[in-house]
């Protein structure tokens, strides 16, 4: 399966929304239900001015639908400058290696576009196993670190997991 990986336009909104609106994803980003729409469509705006994330929306060739997204989030993590991803994968489209190209995406990004940056962090929940097996084929490493972060009302706190990508500059 080919993959398209396009910077978010407005006009990208509708598919960026049906992304959101996937059980999986409304699970894995911490949320009950799904999002409001005007809500999501105001924020999507904000997001779309920032100059410290990148959004991508990722299409197949071969697919009707969006496959997934990306976001980079550039951020300083204890006086360094490092990329922070996020993403999510149509659910529909599960175990056909979508997610871990996401994942290969972001290192080639970071690595050509983003010259000043030299690691990529994914903060990951320890039971999203689908995505922790993604960034290990994609070089990242465990770093031990973890932090506890509330979910929700029915799931209460659980714990993330620290990774990392060091880009070799050499």
């Amino acid at each position: 399966m080919n993959l398209i990986f396009d910077k978010c336009t407005i006009e990208d909104f509708d598919d960026f929304y049906m992304l959101r609106c996937d059980e999986e994803n409304i699970y894995w980003t911490g949320h009950r239900e799904k999002p409001d729409r005007d809500k999501l469509y105001k924020w999507y705006l904000e997001q779309l001015k920032r100059t410290d994330r990148i959004m991508f929306l990722v299409k197949a060739d071969s697919l009707d639908e969006p496959a997934g997204y990306l976001y980079l989030d550039i951020v300083k993590n204890n006086g360094e400058i490092v990329a922070e991803t996020g993403h999510g994968v149509n659910s529909k489209y599960k175990g056909r290696g979508i997610g871990t190209q996401i994942i290969k995406f972001a290192v080639d990004y970071t690595t050509n576009e983003l010259k000043h940056i030299n690691k990529i962090d994914g903060w990951i929940l320890e039971d999203n196993v689908g995505s922790i097996k993604n960034v290990l084929k994609n070089g990242y490493i465990e770093t031990g670190e973890k932090k506890r972060v509330f979910i929700d009302e029915k799931n209460g706190f659980k714990n993330m997991k620290r990774y990392i990508y060091e880009i070799n500059r050499r």
